[in-house]
């Protein structure tokens, strides 16, 4: 990697710095590269065969949530609440850094506790159930409010109901713990209304001291509104004794027992989706677990189960049935708590090379796995599992029409939020504080805004396969008024974000917009140097070395900078000799950018100074203002696809590149080429290839056999 940015320097004209006396004619400069390039990058592909050895994959947090989705089709994010995952190589889905922690263990057994019990449902039917309903979750129909003591009072005649679902049909008792303040000639009467009807009625006695009014009534399953009804309120304030001017109704909770007996059981749709099988006559509790477990384990371990396995999970329901005398419901909730802490679960495992063998082509279920993963962030979904069982998968047709599938799914967007959002640093915009003074108008909805409209351009690429290219050369953009109004585009109205073409405008594909301009500035004025550095290291995959030690920023690297503009200071800061080769680079690049302000507006003046994005590459192109900028970006095309590919295919394998990886990345840019350097043609390439398609043994080429 040092040889290689020892090339890109030399090549760029960076090296030797432009001070150094001696400096090496074109013709040198263009023999000294050829030698670079014949030693770096022209080995033979033909006699290096080595896939590279990913180390095993801990779902990270984002493949854990959406695998929790489509394995169970409910909406929980438990992974939310888990320590943020470790970042690698620029992604957080690197499996050499995805560790896990105790605190990551202790969330686990939470989460797959939370997650069973969302999927299976336990409640025992044939004891009924008690709900508690207290008084400020019911709705009073006259007002009011509740104690200290939790009591809410009916100070005139009224209603305090609760929504009470009922999961059967059958006998239910219900209870009222309620007291009164007696007045007048008889006890405060109170009613147990149930949807609106009075269906018997309590005398409730004594003066202030609560009790237990219970009556049993049938229902059928549904949802019911069950209530205390005040029937006869008193109030004479003349009376001669205070206690017996006022006559009200308090009522401090409400129970619904239930149904008798059990009932009809009416166990929720997740459930009745799963538990597709109960214990019988002629099915035995091992038996029937294991037929409802294992359409599970196997989707969720995403490989075909063992009976072996299956039955080490069925024999956990049958301990809890015969031993602790728990239903069989719950004890499917327990085994399903198991598999979601398995290894199998929790980790992407990939068997070695068997035997001496330094390498082995994955099983049909690996792909699927790496392929739904790298595309969705999730687990396979059943075509590909029935393609993998089918041992279909590797048919190239097969497979290439798997890929155009896949990224026009909706799922495909995952490739916006988890890979495009690091690739860019677009995760580093929610940390961004431009100065309020500087910039009042700037906040939370026009931050999400700016982000939203990178990912959607990226998502339109993926979904529509469009040229890579685009990413630079893109003629439209999607807005809402709020970014539209920023940006000073007209005829975009409302919070939906709308295509909108940029003809006319100085801005094109994603280097001009607000995301990438703000998050590369600092946060009372913009960063040349920032945004050169973002250029080199995301779009031409040319990372410069960290700053020599001692080098003081740019804001302290002159005693007096007052009165001279941004590009003034930054030549200042160029001369010392430790940063000229890098600034040499990064500085006109960022310079090129200097019509856009810190918050990515456009803008032709700098206080009272007219902005000046002009500025001249090492080697030898002028540009001036952003547009012929990116047309000198694009003219690098064969650079920044690499750099692109590269960075893809390092998302795609969930390691670091090895210099051998050159020939899957070389693969994957020719199959793009050849197909107009469509997005779809890139992701083939890199699924198609060794890396990709194989493990070895090893990681290092020379330490195979």
């Amino acid at each position: 990697k040092t040889w290689e940015r020892v090339y890109r320097m030399i090549n760029a004209g960076g090296m030797p710095p432009a001070d150094y006396p001696a400096q090496p004619t074109g013709d040198v400069r263009k023999a000294v590269t050829g030698i670079f390039h014949e030693e770096l990058y022209n080995f033979d592909c033909t006699q290096i065969h080595h896939a590279g050895r990913a180390t095993l994959h801990r779902l990270n947090r984002a493949e854990y949530n959406n695998t929790i989705r489509d394995l169970f089709g409910i909406s929980l994010t438990p992974a939310d609440d888990f320590p943020q995952d470790d970042v690698g190589e620029g992604f957080d889905n690197i499996g050499d850094v995805l560790s896990v922690p105790p605190l990551l263990m202790e969330k686990y057994l939470d989460a797959a506790e939370h997650v069973a019990a969302a999927v299976i449902d336990t409640r025992d039917f044939s004891k009924g159930t008690t709900q508690v309903f207290r008084a400020n979750e019911m709705i009073s129909s006259i007002g009011g409010s509740v104690n200290d003591d939790g009591f809410h009072g009916l100070n005139s005649n009224g209603a305090l109901t609760a929504a009470v679902p009922t999961s059967a049909d059958g006998k239910y008792k219900i209870r009222i713990h309620a007291a009164a303040t007696q007045a007048g000639d008889e006890d405060a009467k109170m009613a147990l209304q149930i949807n609106g009807e009075n269906v018997h009625e309590f005398e409730v006695k004594g003066h202030r001291k609560p009790r237990w009014y219970e009556h049993e009534v049938t229902l059928n399953a549904g949802s019911h509104a069950i209530g205390g009804a005040f029937l006869n309120d008193f109030y004479k304030p003349d009376a001669a004794e205070e206690r017996r001017r006022d006559r009200n109704l308090a009522i401090q909770s409400i129970e619904v027992i239930g149904p008798e007996g059990g009932g009809t059981t009416a166990w929720h749709e997740t459930h009745l989706r799963f538990v597709t099988v109960r214990p019988s006559e002629n099915v035995s509790v091992k038996d029937a677990a294991a037929q409802v477990l294992r359409p599970i384990l196997y989707h969720a371990f995403r490989r075909p189960v063992t009976d072996a396995e299956v039955s080490r999970f069925a024999e956990l329901v049958d301990r809890n049935v015969s031993e602790f005398k728990e239903t069989y419901d719950y004890g499917l909730y327990v085994a399903l708590q198991a598999a979601l802490v398995s290894p199998d679960f929790l980790f992407r495992k990939e068997a070695d090379p068997e035997g001496e063998a330094a390498e082995r082509k994955l099983n049909e279920y690996e792909v699927a796995s790496r392929l739904s993963y790298f595309l969705w962030s999730s687990m396979p979904d059943e075509e590909l599992f029935q393609l993998a069982e089918n041992k279909r998968l590797f048919d190239p047709v097969i497979l290439q029409a798997q890929i155009e599938r896949m990224l026009h799914d909706d799922k495909a967007k995952s490739l916006s939020r988890n890979f495009a959002a690091q690739w860019l640093n677009l995760r580093n915009l929610t940390d961004v504080r431009p100065n309020p003074e500087i910039f009042p108008d700037f906040d939370d909805a026009l931050r999400n805004a700016m982000r939203q409209e990178t990912e959607m351009l990226f998502d339109t690429i993926v979904k529509e396969n469009r040229s890579i290219d685009d990413f630079l050369n893109a003629d439209f953009t999607f807005l809402n008024e709020r970014l539209a109004k920023h940006y000073g585009i007209a005829g975009v109205a409302g919070e939906e974000f709308v295509r909108v073409s940029l003809e006319g405008t100085k801005r094109s594909g994603m280097l001009t917009q607000a995301s990438i301009l703000t998050l590369t500035s600092n946060p009372g004025r913009t960063s040349p140097v920032k945004r050169g550095k973002w250029i080199l290291e995301n779009i031409l995959g040319e990372a410069p070395p960290p700053p020599p030690p001692g080098v003081p920023p740019l804001e302290e690297a002159a005693k007096d900078v007052s009165g001279l503009s941004l590009r003034e200071r930054l030549e200042i800061h160029r001369k010392d000799p430790g940063c000229a080769s890098c600034h040499k680079t990064m500085d006109p690049l960022g310079m090129g950018l200097e019509n856009f302000d810190a918050v990515g507006r456009w803008r032709d003046k700098e206080g009272e100074r007219d902005v000046d994005a002009t500025g001249e590459l090492p080697g030898g192109e002028k540009f001036s203002g952003p547009i012929e900028l990116i047309g000198i970006i694009r003219g690098r095309q064969e650079q920044f696809h690499r750099a692109f590919a590269e960075r893809l295919l390092t998302y795609a394998l969930g390691r670091g590149l090895e210099y051998y990886d050159k020939c899957a990345v070389d693969q994957a840019l020719v199959l793009m080429k050849q197909r107009g350097n469509r997005f779809s043609a890139l992701v083939e390439g890199i699924v198609t290839s060794d890396p990709f398609m194989k493990r070895s043994r090893f990681r290092e080429l020379d330490t195979a056999p």
